[in-house]
């Protein structure tokens, strides 16, 4: 990881005065009026290739000789304009893209990280690999992974990792198989020394959504409609960690664009893996940004970060 990769102690700026809302969704019209507007010339062009091309196709096949050199001529110059075309704008709108997207990401790493957290680190092209998650204990069989937006920092002295991620199991042509959990993955040390680890469930009752599938070896110790703990057989949660710990983190609504919590403890390690949908997941273009979503996803992030710290 070279040095100039490194963002440091980045801080939430508003030189054009302007709410974050705002700058994301005025940078999202402009792309996608970009992109409306490519689309329209490359259909115009290709209706006018195509109609050019049944022109030329006549003439070629016409007995008249200067009809067929204007024929081939033509056909000639239809195809040179399509490939100086091609290479003027291929790259216009992903690169235009690839800006929105680091703007987008940029604007909501400082959102989410701009207060409350110091010695902030990210780079952009750090990924997560699956080893990073298979010692949790919460999900199996992933066979690849995405992953985007890995931040490092620290909170009140504790060191707080946290990034997007998409777990994903083998597809094939024939079958499309859903990834074991899409969503926002949060990991602190703790300074608790017990044997085995606690897995907290916090689901949608009506639509459970990416449940952990690795927790065979663990027992229910607690369930309620819409959380389930599991752990040792014979262990008690309560006393192993605070007392308020499972009724803090059920103030965290599943509900709308969050699906589903699962929160892992190990003795020396915390996770928490927290399932949204493509409102938050997914970087806005063809729809407006949702506001509110996003703000609720920093609350949620923001509580889990202060209890898995034991604030």
């Amino acid at each position: 990881m070279e040095e100039k990769d490194i963002q440091e102690n980045v801080e939430v700026t508003q030189a054009d005065n302007k709410p974050y809302q705002v700058k994301i969704e005025e940078a999202r019209k402009t792309l996608f009026s970009s992109y409306t507007k490519q689309r329209r010339i490359s259909n115009i062009i290709m209706f006018v290739v195509l109609a050019a091309i049944v022109g030329v196709m006549f003439m070629v096949m016409s007995n008249i000789q200067w009809l067929k050199i204007v024929g081939y001529s033509l056909g000639g110059a239809i195809l040179v304009g399509m490939i100086l075309y091609y290479v003027l704008t291929r790259k216009n709108f992903p690169n235009k893209t690839k800006e929105y997207i680091t703007m987008v990401s940029n604007i909501l790493r400082e959102q989410q990280f701009g207060s409350n957290y110091s010695n902030i680190k990210y780079d952009l092209d750090e990924k997560f690999a699956i080893t990073d998650f298979a010692s949790d204990g919460v999900y199996k069989d992933a066979t690849s992974i995405n992953s985007r937006n890995i931040v490092r920092a620290e909170y009140k002295g504790h060191h707080v990792t946290y990034g997007e991620v998409a777990l994903l199991r083998p597809s094939t042509r024939k079958q499309q198989v859903p990834p074991l959990f899409v969503g926002k993955y949060i990991t602190l040390p703790n300074d608790l020394d017990f044997s085995g680890r606690f897995v907290i469930v916090m689901k949608n009752p009506k639509q459970p959504f990416d449940l952990p599938n690795a927790v065979e070896d663990l027992t229910v110790l607690e369930e309620k409609e819409d959380m389930v703990v599991y752990g040792p057989e014979g262990a008690d949660i309560h006393k192993t960690l605070k007392g308020s710990f499972l009724t803090d983190l059920r103030r965290i609504r599943v509900d709308n664009h969050l699906f589903n919590v699962n929160v892992v403890v190990w003795g020396g390690h915390s996770a928490a893996y927290l399932s949204y949908d493509d409102a938050i997941m997914a970087i806005p273009f063809d729809k407006p940004f949702d506001q509110q979503a996003y703000d609720q996803s920093f609350a949620d992030v923001n509580a889990i970060i202060k209890l898995l710290a034991g604030e």
